[in-house]
């Protein structure tokens, strides 16, 4: 067996005064730590590497990395003095060569000198590919991070060596060397993933909202002409339902890589949460163009998503600086009202340009809402109530409860000037249960005097009578009161019935099956109004009063009216008419075989104390020569 010399004084000193040479360099540049990268130390690895081969005096060096966990090493640079190319992505896994790891990471140095009877080589030889099968003798040292043994550096020699303290020692300096390069690598991929969480978008890689008030600040001091964007897509929730959240995730990655196309610097784009996205748009005039039409088809152009063809349409408010704002945050928040101005004119693919007065109008809006919730909070609404009479006797069967808000300060204000604005804000599911609450109480009182014959209509929003907690409601509080659901009448629209069919089926349904009666307002102003009935559960129809104010003037209307209470008939419904004025239009219904009539002719809308008031005086019904 041969062995190669071991240093001489001269060489070894020679061998740490280079080495000590290449510390010194490294870690005392500033210029070198600062571009420090993945990219940037390969050189200086490959040279490092380079010089400990020549110097060690054996044939190959190369530097293995651990992953976290030290389950698997994969090669991150191999010199060869031959010239043999050098490997990349090679990886050795603990799992085949559990001696070899367990080595490495508990020995500061592993020494080598016969690979092919060393029982810690076991199975690596045949982990490597065959050309490792030259090599004789290998001296590995650990690189020691700040979280443990991130890694080894191999020394790889073609003949058979005894490696001395000083080839270990040197190879061991090396490591720390290397060790110090891998911890500020590290660090500073650290530093720069944080970075990128503060300002960039993770999803789609551009900017967040945080980095687009850096970035516009900046371009503002240049005191330019630019324009604020907010987009919006206009189905997004419609199409993540559809495709899951990893689709709808791949729509808004496509959709900003189409942004940043359409927009390229000086824009500045950013996402700034689910579907919202800003640009910033500098311009040289103010009616320069920011949107053309190229730009919004491409925007626009079909992306095919888990297999299918999706198409997009967006939405924007637009404010121009410095005309409307003069910072960033006011781009925003303007580009943003004129955004949803424009919604409430248009769902999809609607375009706002910020005005002043659009401020004022949401600024009202927003005290109305306020107003709105201070107004259940201090019990500011009452319920008014309108007879409604059988039209064959003038006998008073029930009342419709029409809600009322006693403003402070604008008086009584009827439900057509709020019902939208509580719709729009959510509170009209609150205000509903309100009104479920006292409708139902007004019933018992009444009851307990001994007037169970009447029963009382009440109106649900869209909204309300297709939410999920609404059945369970009615049920709990008429129970509570121990009022029959027959005697509760629930009004919905037309529309309702028409634009959401299923749903309003499957509604009606277990509303009918828990005893309530469903009745349909405003009927004949739908545009499928007798095809529906047939398939729907519902119990009464109440004739819209635009046709009943001239059915004594107009034959049209008249035989509107008359074919709409047949029908009734037919399908087993009773029929309501609104709106009634004059006697001459109560002789007209009776005559038409309608059921129940209410309207001027018999009491506007009144207050509970009015209304029992009436009762006493009217002794419960009307007569045809007496009106209120």
């Amino acid at each position: 067996m041969s062995y190669s010399l071991d240093f001489s004084i001269e060489e070894a000193n020679e061998l740490l005064q280079q080495l000590h040479q290449t510390q010194q360099q490294f870690f005392f540049s500033d210029k070198e730590l600062l571009k420090l990268s993945r990219q940037s130390i390969k050189p200086i690895l490959e040279k490092t590497c380079k010089n400990i081969a020549k110097l060690m005096k054996c044939e190959r060096v190369e530097v293995w990395l651990f992953n976290e966990e030290q389950t698997q090493l994969t090669i991150e640079m191999s010199y060869d003095s031959k010239g043999t190319s050098p490997f990349s992505n090679v990886t050795l896994l603990k799992h085949y060569i559990p001696t070899y790891f367990e080595a490495i990471v508990h020995k500061r140095t592993l020494a080598v000198d016969n690979i092919a009877v060393d029982p810690v080589m076991e199975g690596l030889r045949e982990s490597l590919s065959l050309e490792y099968y030259q090599f004789q003798s290998m001296l590995d040292a650990s690189i020691v991070l700040n979280w443990g043994v991130g890694g080894v550096i191999c020394c790889f020699s073609e003949q058979q060596r005894h490696w001395t303290p000083v080839h270990r020692h040197v190879l061991a300096s090396v490591a720390d060397m290397f060790a110090f390069i891998f911890d500020r690598l590290h660090r500073q991929e650290a530093e720069n993933y944080i970075y990128k969480l503060a300002f960039t978008d993770t999803l789609t890689n551009l900017n967040n909202e945080h980095a687009f008030y850096k970035k516009v600040d900046q371009y503002l001091a240049q005191d330019e002409l630019g324009i604020f964007i907010y987009m919006t897509l206009d189905q997004f929730t419609n199409i993540r339902s559809v495709l899951g959240h990893e689709g709808g995730e791949e729509v808004l990655v496509n959709f900003a890589q189409r942004l940043y196309c359409a927009f390229p610097e000086p824009a500045i784009i950013a996402r700034i949460g689910f579907d919202h996205f800003v640009i910033y748009v500098p311009l040289a005039h103010k009616d320069k163009p920011f949107l053309n039409k190229k730009i919004t088809n491409a925007l626009k152009e079909p992306m095919i998503i888990k297999g299918q063809e999706v198409y997009i349409t967006f939405s924007y408010g637009a404010a121009y600086y410095p005309a409307d704002v003069d910072n960033v945050k006011d781009g925003l928040q303007v580009a943003q009202i004129a955004l949803e101005h424009a919604r409430k004119q248009k769902s999809r693919k609607a375009i706002g340009f910020y005005q002043p007065s659009m401020h004022k109008s949401m600024k009202e809006n927003l005290l109305s809402e306020m107003n709105l919730q201070k107004g259940l909070d201090l019990k500011q609404f009452q319920l008014f109530y309108q007879p409604q009479v059988c039209c064959k006797t003038g006998e008073i069967e029930g009342f419709e409860a029409l809600i009322r808000w006693q403003h402070p300060e604008r008086g009584l204000i009827p439900p057509i000037n709020f019902i939208n604005l509580a719709e729009s804000t959510g509170l009209i599911k609150l205000i509903g249960e309100w009104v479920i609450q006292e409708a139902i109480a007004q019933l018992k009182k009444w009851h307990a005097e001994g007037k169970e014959h009447l029963s009382l209509s009440i109106n649900l929003s869209p909204v309300h009578f297709l939410s999920a907690n609404l059945p369970a409601y009615l049920l709990q509080c008429t129970q509570s009161a121990g009022i029959a659901p027959q005697s509760l009448i629930l009004e919905i629209t037309e529309n309702v019935a028409i634009e959401d069919r299923d749903a309003a089926r499957n509604r009606m349904a277990e509303l009918r099956a828990m005893g309530f009666p469903i009745s349909i307002d405003d009927f004949g102003t739908g545009y499928s109004s007798f095809a529906y009935l047939q398939n729907l559960p519902v119990q009464q129809i109440k004739i819209d009063r635009q046709f009943i104010r001239h059915i004594s003037k107009n034959e049209n209307s008249a035989a509107i009216v008359q074919t709409i209470v047949q029908l009734g008939k037919t399908l087993n419904l009773q029929t309501v008419a609104e709106g009634v004025e004059t006697k001459k239009e109560w002789d007209l219904l009776k005559q038409f075989g309608c059921d129940s009539i209410q309207g001027f002719y018999f009491s506007k809308p009144l207050p509970v104390n009015e209304i029992d008031q009436l009762l006493q005086n009217a002794g419960g019904s009307y007569n045809e020569n007496q009106s209120t």
